[in-house]
């Protein structure tokens, strides 16, 4: 019996070197708690998801750095799925991005010791930023963000650097509390400076065009 293509009423299929990634994905993930994350250990995982060789050549053309990266966007997914599925109608701007990070951490928990190792992989200094990046993205575009260019750009910036430290957080200790005390003192911070490039943004707009005190402007 041939395996067919999942397929998704609302979207297109599903590639098969999609789903041989995933499933990949999951064995490493009980893997890589024990083991790191290494290509002997990616050869045991493709072993106990039961793919060949050219599907596991298919599915990660560049080995692990694919797989770590295939972990950072199904946490980047979850966080905004969460985010969709909850009702934060209500909720402030802080509440809604608290939320966010929240669901991005739920997403990783289950795999907290992988996730630990995956810290001191080599591939992790080229894949952690790239992830933490598509989960700041995944967090404000469930949230609505009608940003553009530069604001944009500072939303995401600011928010990666509040999931990078909050992540390093979260994987030294395992008190809960703890990590929503430091997230919290985090986005506190982050709402102090945009609150601080607001008004300097307002002080700028007010103030006098230099070219006045020269007659040149008309």
């Amino acid at each position: 019996m041939t395996n067919q293509p999942d397929t998704n009423q609302d979207g297109p299929e599903t590639a098969p070197s999609d789903q041989f990634r995933e499933r990949l994905l999951d064995a490493m993930l009980e893997i890589a708690a024990e083991s790191g994350w290494t290509m002997a250990a990616m050869g045991r995982a493709a072993q106990k998801a039961g793919l060949s060789e050219g599907q596991v050549l298919l599915a990660t053309p560049h080995g692990v750095t694919d797989l770590l990266d295939a972990l950072g966007q199904r946490a980047a997914k979850a966080a905004g799925e969460r985010l969709r599925a909850d009702d934060i109608a209500g909720l402030k701007v802080r509440e809604r991005v608290r939320a966010g990070v929240k669901g991005w951490l739920a997403a990783l928990q289950p795999h907290k010791a992988a996730v630990k190792r995956a810290g001191g992989t080599p591939a992790n200094l080229f894949t952690g930023p790239k992830g933490l990046w598509a989960a700041s993205d995944a967090i404000w575009s469930a949230l609505g963000d009608k940003s553009t260019d530069f604001n944009w750009y500072t939303k995401r910036t600011t928010l990666s650097a509040v999931l990078g430290s909050t992540l390093a957080a979260w994987i030294g200790t395992d008190d809960e509390a703890e990590v929503d005390a430091f997230l919290d003192r985090r986005i506190e911070n982050v709402m102090q400076f945009e609150k601080l490039k607001g008004q300097v943004k307002d002080a700028m707009a007010k103030a006098p065009n230099p070219m006045d005190f020269f007659g040149q402007r008309k």
